[in-house]
C-alpha cells in the first residue's frame, strides 16, 4: 500500500479517521505531519519541539463525564520532524 501524507496546523482539529473521540475536542498543538504507513500512523512535529511542547491537546466538553480517545491505528509519535526522524 502507498504511504498517504497530510499536514495539519497548529489549532486544526484532529480528524476522526485517526483518533476518535468521546466527550473531548482534539486539536493538534503544532504544525504536524500525519504519515499512514504498515498499518500504522506516524505523527511528526513540522518543526523541532521542545520539552514542554504538547502536539495533540484535548478539550473536555463536559467535566462531569468521562472523556475517551480511541486511536483508529497504532500510532507512533515522533519529536523530531520527519526529515530528521530515524523510523
Amino acid at each position: 500500500m502507498p504511504e498517504k501524507t497530510w499536514t495539519f496546523e497548529a489549532g486544526d482539529l484532529v480528524p476522526e479517521w485517526l483518533m476518535r473521540q468521546t466527550n473531548c475536542v482534539l486539536r493538534f498543538g503544532r504544525d504536524a505531519i500525519v504519515v499512514e504507513s504498515n498499518s500504522e500512523f506516524q505523527i511528526y512535529p513540522a518543526s523541532a519541539m521542545g520539552a514542554d511542547d504538547t502536539m495533540v491537546l484535548a478539550e473536555i466538553i463536559d467535566q462531569d463525564i468521562d472523556a475517551e480517545v480511541e486511536h483508529t491505528l497504532p500510532i507512533r509519535a515522533h519529536t523530531l520532524p520527519r526529515s530528521m526522524s530515524l523510523n
